[in-house]
């Protein structure tokens, strides 16, 4: 039974818990009778401290609660860094540009340089209309 200063610790709702699930296990087993039951569960759950649980169960053979700490996790947490957009060796996706418009010019100049080809045989006239149509397909 603790003394002292451990056994003037304040409990919380765990122990208090922890408390009503061994008396409820004492009177599954007869060890207690149903108004003994009552009693010690409206002490428990107005108990402030360990030596006021711990009363509970003095003429009590084990379970008794346990108000041994719990061990903190061992696990290693590692910062989650936020990128730095100045810093940041990803490059940011730029904005796809709407390339309709071109596909348009295209196909009306590939149409339009197919009919005076047929018509006039001279495609060489053509050429430049060619290497714009080659260089705007490039800068896309």
């Amino acid at each position: 039974m603790g003394t002292g200063r451990e056994a003037n610790i304040r409990v919380g709702t765990s122990e208090r818990e922890q408390a009503l699930a061994a008396l409820a296990e004492h009177l599954s087993g007869g060890r207690l009778d149903i108004a003994e039951y009552e009693q010690r569960v409206a002490m428990a759950t107005a108990a402030r401290t360990r030596a006021d649980l711990r009363e509970l169960f003095d003429d009590l053979p084990d379970p008794h609660p346990d108000f041994e700490p719990t061990r903190p996790n061992n696990h290693v947490v590692a910062p989650v860094r936020e990128r730095d957009d100045d810093n940041s060796l990803w490059e940011k996706p730029t904005a796809r540009r709407n390339n309709r418009g071109l596909f348009v010019f295209l196909g009306v100049a590939a149409v339009s340089t197919v009919a005076v080809v047929a018509i006039t045989a001279t495609w060489w006239a053509l050429a430049p209309l060619a290497v714009v149509a080659l260089v705007l397909i490039m800068t896309s």
